[in-house]
This record gives C-alpha cells, sequence and structure tokens, in this order.
C-alpha cells in the first residue's frame, strides 16, 4: 500500500490572476514612477484647505501658522456666516472646481478659486498668499512658507 505524504496531497502552486482584459495577450504595464510625489502647488493646496474649513469638514485650526492674524480673523467670521456651505456639502464631497491665479509684482499670488459643493451649488473663494522668511518645519524647498494674508467667500 503505498502512502501519499499530506504534501503530495495538496494541489500545486496557485496561478496568478490576470488583471487586464481576458482577450489581452501584451503584458505590458503601466510605467512606474519613481521617487516622490509631485508636490501640490501652494494655489491648490491653500484652496483645497479654505473649502474643508468652509464646509466644517475640518477645524479651522488646521490652518493654524499658515493664515495670519486679520485673515485668520476673516476665515472664522466666513465660517461662521457660510452655515449653507455645510448644509449643501452634507452628501456629497465638495471639491475645487477651477482656481485662477495673478502673480502679482510683490511675489504674492491671489487665487479665485470656483468650488462645487453639491452637484448644483457653485461657490467662489478668493484669497491673497505671501511668501514668508525661509525656514522652519513647514519649509521643504527653502524658499519660505506661503501664508494666506487675505480670505474672501461668496
Amino acid at each position: 500500500m503505498a502512502v501519499t505524504s499530506p504534501a503530495s496531497a495538496r494541489p500545486g502552486p496557485a496561478r496568478a490572476r490576470r488583471s487586464g482584459p481576458p482577450n489581452r495577450h501584451d503584458h505590458r504595464r503601466p510605467p512606474v514612477r519613481a521617487g516622490r510625489p509631485a508636490a501640490v502647488p501652494p494655489h491648490l493646496w491653500f484652496a483645497g484647505r479654505l473649502l474643508t474649513v468652509l464646509t466644517g469638514r475640518q477645524p479651522i485650526s488646521c490652518l493654524a501658522g499658515r493664515v495670519r492674524g486679520p485673515a485668520y480673523d476673516r476665515l472664522w467670521e466666513l465660517v461662521t456666516s457660510r452655515a449653507d456651505w455645510q448644509r449643501r456639502a452634507r452628501g456629497e464631497a465638495p471639491y475645487v472646481h477651477s482656481c485662477q491665479v495673478a502673480r502679482q509684482h510683490d511675489g504674492a499670488l491671489e487665487v479665485t478659486a470656483v468650488v462645487s459643493l453639491a452637484h448644483d451649488a457653485f461657490r467662489a473663494i478668493a484669497f491673497r498668499l505671501e511668501r514668508g522668511p525661509a525656514g522652519g518645519a513647514a519649509d521643504v524647498a527653502g524658499g519660505g512658507v506661503w501664508r494666506c494674508t487675505a480670505v474672501e467667500a461668496r
């Protein structure tokens, strides 16, 4: 009587499942980018953060250190007066629809962003960014940290 070992009773190695369409015969894959992902431009980063604060998805404190005094006070006023933004954005994730940048002669950026709160509700955010002094933990490139110095929302 032949004795089979438990190892021989097991099925063979599982075949890898194909990830492509069933009739695809080439095995190429998209190129893999090495290194760090591309940095988000400061105007888009701020537009996204301001939107999450104005819709109540993040507290205003997430922008502490990035918004200067009078702009921080104005942002606080906007958060309390824009309760309709929070109601409109409850069911859907709000997003930045478009963003326009105007570079000023002093190196500052004046930005207008159109944001979508729901499929039929668009609003506008305008803000000014100025580059602060170089140095600090948030200054990765050594060129200074961008700070919001004015903000308005409609």
